[in-house]
């Protein structure tokens, strides 16, 4: 089971940038469920003090960008010194602590501010405790609570779905980021398996190209060499002759090589076109179907279901029920009735009453309109279907030619294997090594071609497997999205399922790669636009798009439980939709295991009271993270205290509308 972390407590202790209230160095949180706003202005230390909440979490690591990576390792070191040069003196006696849950156990973690090394790490339940101070240990830990396998991919979970912070790692618009998160949480048995052979077909096929670069190199030299060591010799020129023979017949076996390469790859991306039109004809064919019955049905809709079902039986098998003998006549009768508009059972007429509508002829014009669907379906599946026929015919011609070839080379090498028994001695054995490290490296880069084709036949096999686990959940998303997505914006939005198609490597195969991209209908030009990419939306947009996504899989995934730590979230909105991503807000931390912690600014509008719209005035402030009362404070604020507290007293006090 997936869970998230619901972080329920922090406490800050001997940080310079947070002296506390009383000047005692001491900043404690007590959060627990609901929204929770961290305010102050700029300079005191709001960033700092989500990214203190993350690395408390995860240490002083990251993950490498989303992506194929090859077999270099997932997790980086980022500076431990971190939140030490924040301050003066280096935090050297600075300590933080935060308190998490996870669903019935308790994670409490301590680490020093100046280092980030952890001090200690605890889990507790209703009747166990355990202490722990190494940080092996406690990654192992912290896997486990999370559900995961790998602690890499703990660190994706916090960086891409519980904190969107001012580096604003993207996950809607990451197609990459997407699959590496879901592979985590939806098949985390699978999790690393995958990312082994992802490394694998990379390493292979990157060490395939460089050494055919190197063999490149080598056989050119060789063959300078070669000519200056011909003589005009009879044996030598025919020894020439032979090896620019067998020269000729390799660069022909490398060439038809690359292109049975780019061939089977294309046939495999027509193949996988043409599995994917057989599942349109399929999903068309049941449209139609389902329409064509509907239609069917509304000809019979004055008789009783046992009648219904006589005539229906009759018109679809040419069976007759009551005497089990064929009747395609009367079948094909019934059919005219219905095609002309009369009753199926007299074949009169139908006559309608003026103010009741025939809805049978608006499911015929469906049901038509399913059938062209259909045959286009059709069309195109017998379009792709000649186009995987014709590349596998390509294919084979191939593989007939380069066995030709292979032959051909053969037969050369036996030659000239005979007429170096005329060379002396030390020329053939000159010759000969050139050879022999020729054919080791060619040897070499058929083993990693074979590797990368023996890891991608694997790894399609897991990826059937994710793309299932991601499809059974798609319907409870998509919903969920829409849920959240429609009070927000005013344009209409949905989330849709769009596997993405890419190569592991710069050669080989292709996969289907599960994903998500969202579709926002605009009517700001003439007719609707569709938008699909981040550079078709404003800024606005994008974050929330990615904010709500975040908020739908830990919804859906985590059952509602866990916590989502947003830097900034008021910075690009305007006035009216500053009080909507307030609604948003309390709304998704109204559930009673879920928290939002924000940090703004103190603005105006309607985004601060929104947010804590489900709470009275006397409640508000308990809700809030005054930095201006226990950071230390700039400048500005020593200045301008009295109206900065003025103002957050107003702003706290007025009623959303």
């Amino acid at each position: 089971m997936i869970a998230f972390p619901l972080i329920e407590r922090v406490s800050v202790h001997h940080y310079t940038l947070y002296p506390g209230r009383d000047g005692s160095g001491r900043l404690d949180l007590h959060l627990g469920a609901g929204p929770w706003l961290v305010l102050g202005v700029n300079g005191l230390g709001k960033s700092t003090l989500l990214l203190l909440l993350r690395y408390l979490l995860a240490g002083p690591v990251r993950t490498r960008s989303a992506g194929f990576a090859g077999e270099r390792d997932d997790l980086q070191a980022v500076d431990n010194r971190f939140f030490a040069v924040r301050v003066a003196g280096g935090a050297d006696h600075a300590t933080a602590k935060i308190v998490v849950r996870f669903g019935a156990r308790i994670l409490t973690v301590e680490r020093t501010l100046g280092t980030l090394a952890l001090i200690s790490a605890s889990i507790s339940d209703d009747k166990t405790s355990r202490t722990l101070e190494a940080e092996d240990e406690y990654r192992n830990l912290i896997t486990k609570l999370m559900g995961v396998v790998q602690f890499e991919d703990v660190v994706r979970v916090l960086d891409h779905l519980v904190f969107y912070l001012e580096g604003r790692q993207s996950l809607i618009w990451d197609l990459a980021a997407q699959f590496e998160l879901f592979r985590a949480l939806l098949t985390p048995n699978l999790s690393a398996n995958l990312r082994q052979l992802e490394g694998q077909i990379v390493s292979a096929d990157s060490a395939a190209r460089n050494l055919n670069a190197t063999l490149y190199k080598i056989t050119q030299r060789r063959d300078r060499e070669a000519s200056k060591r011909i003589t005009a010799d009879d044996t030598r020129a025919r020894l020439a002759a032979a090896q620019g023979e067998l020269d000729k017949h390799i660069k022909d076996e490398l060439a038809l090589t690359e292109q049975l390469e780019a061939a089977d790859t294309l046939r495999g991306d027509y193949n996988l076109q043409r599995k994917r039109g057989e599942k349109l004809v399929d999903d068309a064919a049941q449209a139609y179907e389902k329409l064509k019955f509907e239609v069917l049905r509304q000809a019979f809709a004055g008789l009783e279901p046992t009648d219904q079902y006589l005539y229906l039986k009759l018109l679809s098998e040419q069976i007759c029920i009551a005497c089990n003998q064929p009747a395609p006549d009367a079948a094909a009768e019934l059919q005219k009735r219905h095609d002309h508009g009369c009753c199926v059972v007299c074949g009169n007429a139908r006559k309608f009453d003026d103010k009741v509508e025939n809805i049978g002829d608006a499911l015929k014009a469906k049901a038509s309109e399913a059938f062209s669907l259909l045959e286009r379906r059709r069309v195109e599946l017998e379009d792709f279907q000649r186009q995987y026929v014709k590349a596998n015919d390509t294919v084979h011609a191939l593989h007939n030619k380069i066995s030709a070839v292979r032959l051909a080379s053969e037969e050369r090498q036996g030659l000239i294997r005979k007429l170096r028994k005329n060379l002396p001695a030390e020329e053939n054995l000159a010759l000969s090594r050139e050879e022999e490290r020729i054919r080791t490296l060619r040897g070499e880069v058929l083993s990693f071609r074979h590797e990368r084709e023996a890891a991608e036949q694997s790894i399609e096999d897991l990826l059937v497997q994710l793309s299932t686990a991601v499809e059974e959940v798609r319907e409870r998303l998509e919903c969920a999205f829409h849920q959240k997505a429609a009070p927000f914006f005013a344009e209409s939005t949905r989330l849709v399922y769009a596997p993405r198609t890419a190569k592991i490597g710069q050669g080989g195969r292709s996969f289907d790669f599960p994903a998500f991209e969202v579709e926002m209908t605009s009517g700001a030009t003439l007719g609707q636009f569709v938008r699909r990419t981040p550079d078709q939306v404003s800024l606005s947009q994008r974050e929330y798009l990615d904010i709500i996504f975040r908020m739908v899989l830990l919804d859906v995934l985590g059952g509602g439980k866990g916590s989502l730590v947003i830097d900034g979230p008021e910075g690009s909105l305007d006035a009216v939709f500053a009080g909507r991503a307030g609604d948003l807000f309390a709304r998704f931390s109204a559930a009673g295991q879920t928290n939002v912690v924000l940090a703004c600014n103190i603005v105006e509008g309607g985004f601060i009271p929104h947010a804590l719209s489900n709470y009275g005035k006397s409640d508000r402030p308990r809700r809030v993270i005054n930095l201006l009362e226990q950071a230390m404070p700039t400048q500005a604020l020593r200045t301008l205290r009295p109206l900065y507290f003025q103002k957050v007293t107003e702003i706290l006090e007025r009623e959303p509308g």
